[in-house]
């Protein structure tokens, strides 16, 4: 029965991959795609160059998250997080909205945590909502005054500001991807305890494929659901998201990348005064941040007790 029960959670992990590889895609690659600058397929292979190498190299640093709230090896447990997660990631995508998973399945290790008795982690945990909470405040912030000096600081010759702004949301969508890897991908493969080098392969093989089957709709909803998105919208949101989610990286706190670039955008919006932002999908978004911890909470609660 545990043999089964782990074999089932590689599988499940795998297909969690795919499920940050398709639906962060767009908080990844959806600016840069957004603004017209390149294909679709281009940048999906940005996205997957940067999910492999964040995984490869930072991604064990969100291991401590199952290791600090759930430090015994359980198999049941493992199986419940997964299994929740997954379910809280098809009710996100049924609705096609960018969905922070890495809230849901720090939402489902918590309720298997304190189902099974073992949580004795509050600070770390303060230190987990701190960040949820100031991160989004301070990224629409950010983009509102990154905009602001743009207006006011950027160089007047047209051509040149482009290609600037060309080059540096190249670099920062590939950093956007491999900071994902790094923190949602790799939180993922931490949560199988005794094979995180066969759950690290499974979710990296995942994701890849994920970008290719399961992008699409996140990606529109995104690049095209808010407001139409220009070269410097789409340059300081991605700036603003790979920034905190590596700051978040180092000190092993799960952040959503589609959170922090989400937030850049509607902040970099408003600078714009763009009257023809999208409130509801605005407000959709919003909700999925909040609904999604709390529905992995307590779908992994319930099901370890039923296990």
């Amino acid at each position: 029965m545990i043999l089964t029960l782990d074999i089932v959670s590689l599988v499940l992990a795998g297909l969690l991959g795919m499920a940050v590889g398709g639906n962060n895609l767009s908080a990844c690659c959806g600016p840069l795609i957004g603004s017209g600058m390149v294909s679709r397929r281009t940048g999906i292979l940005i996205a997957i160059a940067g999910y492999i190498l964040g995984l490869a190299l930072e991604g064990p640093k969100l291991f401590r998250v199952r290791e600090i709230f759930l430090p015994i090896d359980t198999a049941t447990g493992t199986f419940s997080i997964l299994l929740a997660s997954l379910i809280v990631f098809l009710g996100g995508e049924l609705s096609q909205i960018p969905l922070s998973l890495s809230k849901a399945l720090t939402g489902a290790i918590l309720g298997v945590s304190i189902a099974l008795g073992t949580f004795n982690s509050s600070g770390y945990l303060i230190l987990i909502l701190a960040f949820w909470f100031l991160v989004p405040l301070i990224a629409t912030a950010l983009g509102i005054l990154l905009i602001g000096l743009d207006d006011r600081l950027s160089p007047r010759n047209l051509w040149l500001k482009l290609s600037l702004l060309k080059t540096g949301l190249l670099l920062v969508s590939f950093l956007s991807a491999y900071v994902l890897g790094s923190n949602t991908l790799g939180l993922i493969a931490g949560v199988i305890y005794d094979q995180t080098l066969y759950a690290t392969v499974a979710v990296g093989l995942g994701a890849a494929l994920g970008t290719f089957v399961l992008g699409r709709g996140a990606l529109r909803r995104l690049t095209e659901g808010i407001f139409s998105l220009r070269y410097p919208n789409a340059f300081f949101s991605q700036l603003i998201g790979s920034a905190t989610v590596e700051l978040a990286n180092q000190l092993g706190v799960p952040l959503s990348i589609t959170e922090t670039v989400s937030s850049g955008i509607i902040g970099s919006g408003l600078a714009r005064r763009m009257r023809m932002m999208n409130a509801r999908n605005v407000f959709l978004i919003i909700s999925s941040w909040i609904i999604s911890p709390i529905a992995g909470f307590l779908l992994a609660f319930t099901l370890t007790k039923l296990l």
